[in-house]
């Protein structure tokens, strides 16, 4: 082969590597609860607000698929192109009918709506009503969201089981509908409560930790995250997918976080750990693995513990204190 040809044959492969890594990337599930509703600041966005998401995300081209479209493609291992984003909502609030779901129609936005159904059986202050709903799901889904959004790791095993039952019923009773997602109410989980939720049948369960979404991902632990008035969008929608293998968490004892171990991959030498309450702090990883003994109170009744690559991949856990 001609030195002429072996230059122009590593430029179309160089070109075609560069290409490849713009294509396909890693999507963020964002996740919203209160529209326009500026008595609960921490959870809600105001319809400005809300407006500037959207054109961010039509501005910069981001393809925003139904939840649907987004679990098909990590059941069947398909590459995610770059910039995918998908769009949910928390709770079940009425001020998503009032203020959020035109907005949502304007840029014509698929959506799907996690519900806990007990506050909508009782006709609770601020929360939807079934007709509102049956209306809602004509332009997205509905997923569950328990039935009385209590904290799913301190249930007894049958209490578990009904918060998951009820709501599945509830759905199928009032809207015909028979849900396939899940989300965490307040993001807590551990491995007993994703196993007792996985049982029940659901294509794809969600939290709420910082991440991405790729091929790779755990069906039943999707990383979704939080977007409020302050949050910073683009920081956000640039976390990716680390796959990473966690110690189970033997390593709290007395609220005390002892022991931080993940695996992930061993090209992987260095990292940046954080620990609700002590910041981040930049760790070495041994082939791929990072085992860190610590002695760490848990400082607030719902701790995340992240570990975060340099090319912004990360993946997280949760802790309940007791």
């Amino acid at each position: 082969m001609k030195r002429s040809t072996k230059i122009v044959l590593f430029i179309v492969i160089f070109i075609l590597l560069l290409l490849s890594h713009r294509v396909y990337g890693d999507a963020n599930i964002l996740v919203f609860h209160r529209f326009n509703d500026p008595r609960y600041p921490s959870t809600n966005i105001s319809n400005q607000r809300l407006r500037e998401v959207f054109d961010y995300l039509k501005d910069n081209n981001y393809r925003v698929l139904s939840l649907e479209e987004l679990v098909n493609q990590v059941e069947w291992g398909k590459p995610i192109s770059n910039k995918t984003v998908a769009l949910t909502i928390d709770d079940g609030y009425e001020s998503f009918y009032e203020n959020g779901l035109e907005i949502f129609k304007e840029y014509n936005y698929p959506f799907t709506i996690f519900i806990n159904t007990k506050a909508i059986n009782y006709n609770y202050g601020d929360f939807l009503t079934w007709e509102q709903l049956g209306e809602i799901s004509r332009y997205g889904s509905i997923g569950s969201h328990s039935y009385g959004h209590k904290h799913l790791t301190r249930l007894p095993l049958e209490e578990l089981r009904d918060e998951v039952k009820k709501s599945i019923d509830d759905i199928y009773q009032n809207l015909g509908i028979e849900t396939e997602f899940f989300s965490y109410p307040y993001g807590e989980y551990n491995s007993r409560v994703k196993e007792v939720v996985k049982g029940f049948g659901f294509r794809a369960i969600f939290n709420q930790n910082l991440g991405g979404v790729s091929e790779q991902s755990d069906l039943f632990d999707l990383d979704r995250v939080a977007i409020g008035e302050n949050s910073n969008l683009e920081l956000n929608l640039s976390y990716r997918y680390l796959k990473a293998k966690w110690l189970e968490q033997e390593v709290v004892e007395d609220n005390k976080l002892k022991k931080v171990e993940v695996k992930i991959s061993p090209e992987i030498t260095k990292a940046q750990l954080y620990v609700s309450g002590y910041g981040w702090r930049r760790v070495e990883l041994e082939e791929g693995v990072l085992s860190l003994d610590l002695d760490l109170p848990l400082r607030y009744s719902r701790n995340r513990i992240f570990l975060k690559t340099y090319d912004n991949r990360i993946s997280s856990q949760i802790i309940v204190k007791y």
